[in-house]
């Protein structure tokens, strides 16, 4: 069974996981034309210049591998939503890895193109298959269709599609690789960047590259979707070039000092609120007031050159760490003195925190969005106030075990009741102070200006698309992740998912903001911001979920205690920084096109600029900020009604 790691960690890490979300608050496959159906007029009004293909798809069993076959079509959808079918010729044909696959293949293809979110997907296969390994090549198959470019017959790949366009690692390489020379006809097969030197099914480590030329066909690494798709279309993939890094705005510079100062001034009032407790509880915090400092300084430092987005959000990092800090330091020390009282006070507490929530929830409900910019501001507001909402119910929920627990006359010592009130404490006073963020980031964001709202957009289709991206992100790590994680380690996935969610609060926040969604849909269902509500959702949470996948099935190496101790490789790292600074700098560039200056999402840029920069783990952060930044410029041009701008070519070329 898996042991938390919780008594090893500090409180610094109980916390690096809410700050990543803080700081925005922001098998292979080849191809075979033969079967490519163009679409009649209609089809061209709406996007997609092909229907249909077959893919062949790789895979490994045991010490070999081979060919299946996936059909792919697309039409527009007979009740105006988007749907996905997947269908397979044997009992239990398809299992979860695949779907979940599939769905984000529809995903990353839909953000890349702006392709209409009325489609109907289908995909087929022959023969048994599970595995995410063909998601790469599914998502170059559906942008070929959507741009209608031919496809090579004698090119394969197998790699997983990342949230973000990047190409993820699979295992059986060397057994697909064998299988392709055995089955004629193909002259390359695309693997993901780091794997050229893989261990196949017998243990040995094979250059596979190597293996492909001594079967006359070559292996060549991709890092993303856009590096891959001339070398199976000959065309290069459509897509809007960003004109240097994003600056913001003269009315978001002064917004943003503002704010700052206002951050800076809470990180001050929270350092001389924790200077009067106890030398002793002080000791007990480790480094953090020095590492709250170091935030507080970098923010100082930014606002002296200029960059007074990242000097945002370095500052509410730092008035975030130290109050949390604080405010959980102050409630150890209460405990001390009167037991289990402090724990009692802080759970009569929480009925308040969760009106001070749906106050502001209330407050958002009357705003009136007019522009691109005041729905950036609403989105990102209803994200933010998601996570302050979802955590708190995580710390409540957590605090009321501790609180039976002290009824029941568990505890036998003090130490196990502070180790097991600790972690709940300092998540509990997170969530009110980034509730507080949350509030900030709506004054900073609204009243922008920007182009207006398309009035013909669908707005809740918008918003479904963008929830089930995020949930299917999900499903990717579920699948991915937990599930062969806890079988391997001989657990349920609940017992993992709960082991690692000890760990990375970043884990537990994407399950229980599922498990909430729909109380707060609920509560929100007579608001004519509903929309805006379930988009925020939607882009908080795609963030989140790339970051869990890039983390942990990806790149990222973890100890026996499943601390992240480092990457597999850093080409792979880099190539994800580099590709999530490249997407977002792309997206805010078609909202300036469109004379709009996404104010929030430009200052998280700034902050991703910094954090990419830092150790491992700010690392990792920025790319969670470069994510959600890049998911909501989409949302922005959908909602804009110039989705398609940059990133459809005028008329598609054929090859």
């Amino acid at each position: 069974m898996i042991e938390s790691p919780g008594r090893r960690r500090t409180l610094r890490a109980l916390v690096a996981a809410t700050l990543t979300v803080a700081a925005l608050v922001l098998s292979g496959c080849a191809y075979d034309t033969n079967g490519a159906v163009p679409l009649g007029a209609d089809g061209l009004s709406v996007g997609y210049r092909l229907a249909e293909a077959e893919v062949p798809i790789l895979y490994a069993a045991g010490d070999s591998g081979g060919v299946a076959v996936q059909r792919i079509s697309v039409e527009p959808s007979g009740d105006g939503e988007l749907s996905i079918d997947i269908s397979h010729d044997e009992v239990a044909g398809v299992g979860d890895m695949t779907q979940a696959a599939s769905w984000n293949a529809v995903s990353v293809a839909t953000l890349l193109t702006g392709a209409p979110l009325d489609q109907s997907y289908r995909f087929a296969f022959d023969g048994r298959v599970d595995g995410p390994s063909a998601g790469a090549i599914t998502t170059v198959a559906l942008l070929s269709l959507f741009h209608g470019h031919q496809l090579a017959p004698d090119v394969v790949m197998t790699g997983t599609i990342n949230p973000m366009g990047t190409i993820g690692t699979v295992g059986g390489i060397p057994e697909k690789v064998r299988g392709v020379i055995e089955h004629g006809g193909i002259t390359t097969v695309l693997i993901p960047t780091g794997q050229r030197n893989v261990i196949d099914a017998a243990g040995q480590e094979i250059d596979v590259v190597a293996l492909g030329a001594a079967g006359g066909v070559d292996v060549v690494e991709v890092a993303d979707i856009a590096t891959a798709y001339p070398l199976v279309t000959g065309q290069t993939l459509p897509g809007p070039a960003a004109s240097g890094a994003p600056a913001v705005s003269a009315a978001g510079y002064d917004k943003f000092r503002s704010a700052t100062d206002g951050m800076l001034a809470t990180y001050e009032r929270a350092r001389g609120d924790f200077a009067s407790l106890d030398a002793s509880l002080q000791a007990a915090a480790g480094t953090i007031p020095e590492d709250a400092a170091a935030y507080a300084e970098r923010s100082r430092s930014l606002q002296a050159q200029g960059l007074q987005g990242g000097a945002f959000y370095e500052a509410s990092q730092a008035a975030l760490l130290m109050d949390a800090t604080a405010s959980a330091f102050r409630t150890v020390q209460d405990l001390l003195i009167t037991g289990g009282d402090a724990i009692s006070t802080r759970l009569d507490s929480a009925a308040s925190a969760e009106g001070e929530f749906l106050a502001f929830l209330d407050q958002l409900g009357t705003f009136e969005p007019e522009t691109l910019g005041d729905a950036e501001a609403l989105i990102t507001a209803y994200g933010n106030a998601f996570d302050s909402y979802t955590l708190l119910q995580f710390a409540t929920a957590a605090l009321e075990e501790v609180a039976a627990g002290i009824a029941a006359a568990t505890y036998t010592d003090l130490d196990s009741l502070l180790f097991d009130a600790l972690m709940p404490l300092v998540y509990y006073d997170v969530a009110r102070g980034n509730l507080e963020f949350a509030k900030a980031v709506f004054e900073v964001g609204r009243d922008n200006g920007g182009a207006a709202l398309e009035p013909d957009a669908d707005l809740e289709a918008i918003a479904s698309f963008f929830r089930r991206a995020a949930d299917a992100d999900w499903a990717a790590f579920e699948t991915g992740v937990i599930q062969p994680a806890a079988e391997q380690r001989g657990a349920s996935n609940d017992v993992f998912r709960n082991a690692l969610a000890a760990v990375d609060l970043d884990v537990a926040l994407s399950y229980t903001a599922q498990q909430s969604v729909a109380s707060i849909e609920r509560y929100l269902a007579e608001g004519g911001n509903a929309p805006f509500a379930t988009m925020g959702y939607g882009y908080a949470n795609y963030a989140r979920n790339a970051l869990l996948i890039e983390k942990y099935y990806n790149n990222g190496v973890l100890d026996e205690n499943l601390e992240l101790v480092g990457v597999a490789s850093e080409a792979v790292l880099t190539n994800a920084l580099e590709n999530g600074r490249d997407q977002s700098a792309a997206g805010i560039a078609a909202l300036e096109a469109q004379e709009t200056d996404p104010v929030l999402t430009a200052g998280a840029y700034e902050q991703a600029g910094v954090a990419r920069e830092g150790d491992l783990s700010e690392k990792f952060s920025a790319i969670a900020q470069y994510s959600a930044a890049y998911v909501l410029t989409r949302i922005l041009a959908y909602a804009g009604g110039f989705e398609r701008e940059g990133y459809a070519a005028e008329a598609a070329d054929s090859r």
